[in-house]
């Protein structure tokens, strides 16, 4: 919240929404926000746990016809440059649909972290890419390039998408539902490869502690996005790998849950996604063959 105030670029509305904490959490956070006496920030407390969809889907529509969309993860902080540059980048840009910046990562004290800092541009694809227009599509099926903290986005674009697919719900993969259907539009934004915001990995972390290739919703949901596109060149080389990834993550769960005819099917279709797969041909003969999980 701090670091919000801190914006040099103060024209904004900002809306804290407290997804029904546990323990009381969501009355504290409220006296916090109204105690602040900033008649740009409200909270709200969502009438249900809906997850990180839930809230995505409502915070989209309170936007209501601001020109720019942001959602800040609780745990992350911007530097105070970084709304001003983000909205000049864009205003400089029309057709742009999102603007994106390099992160530090720190831990759950506030602490920066160099060699993951390098690490998270490394993974990410950050490391050679140019100030600049980027691909949507392309680079977050590559690589997850675009995160959804952070990054603001111009709401026409997401309207015109339709921002996320009816059926999904849950807490992941919000990210990749968003920048997938940028992607089939053919979105492309802008990269801005200076240290503007600051993330926090931690233990307790949502993508640590949902176990996403060991959780059912998570994966299931995730075939579900992938499985109804198809793309082409390297995109689609990416999503068939990715497909075939997650019914190997299917067949792990149903041999866990004792299923091996379930587990036998997956690892059919994980060969069908991605043929010249060598783990889904191995973890096919392995179970055909009586092996375990």
């Amino acid at each position: 919240m701090a670091s919000l105030r801190a914006q040099t670029f103060g024209y904004f509305r900002a809306i804290v929404s407290d997804n029904r904490s546990p323990d009381g959490a969501g009355d504290a956070v409220r006296a916090y926000v109204e105690g602040l006496g900033d008649r740009r920030i409200g909270f709200v407390e969502q009438p249900e746990n809906g997850g990180e969809y839930g809230q995505g889907r409502y915070l989209f529509g309170a936007a209501g016809n601001a020109d720019y969309f942001c959602i800040l993860h609780d745990d992350d902080v911007l530097a105070p440059s970084y709304l001003q540059r983000a909205v000049a980048a864009l205003d400089a840009a029309p057709d742009v649909a999102l603007f994106v910046a390099n992160p530090w990562v720190m831990d759950a004290a506030g602490t920066r972290l160099t060699l993951e800092t390098y690490g998270y541009q490394r993974d990410h694809g950050r490391s050679r890419r140019e100030r600049g227009r980027f691909p949507v599509l392309e680079t977050h099926m590559a690589s997850g390039f675009t995160p959804i903290s952070g990054t603001v986005f111009r709401t026409a674009w997401l309207r015109r998408s339709g921002f996320v697919d009816q059926d999904c719900h849950g807490n992941f993969p919000f990210e990749l539902n968003i920048m997938t259907r940028l992607g089939d539009i053919g979105a492309t934004g802008w990269y801005e490869p200076d240290l503007l915001l600051g993330v926090r990995y931690h233990a307790g972390s949502l993508r640590n502690m949902l176990g996403l290739m060991r959780n059912p919703a998570v994966v299931g949901t995730m075939l579900r996005i992938l499985e109804r596109r198809q793309y082409s060149g390297a995109p689609e080389r990416r999503r068939r790998k990715i497909v075939s990834r997650l019914y190997r993550a299917q067949a792990d769960i149903a041999l866990a849950d004792g299923d091996r005819d379930e587990a036998r099917a997956n690892l059919r279709a994980a060969c069908a996604a991605n043929p010249l797969s060598p783990r889904a041909w191995g973890r096919r003969l392995g179970v055909a063959m009586g092996a375990g999980a």
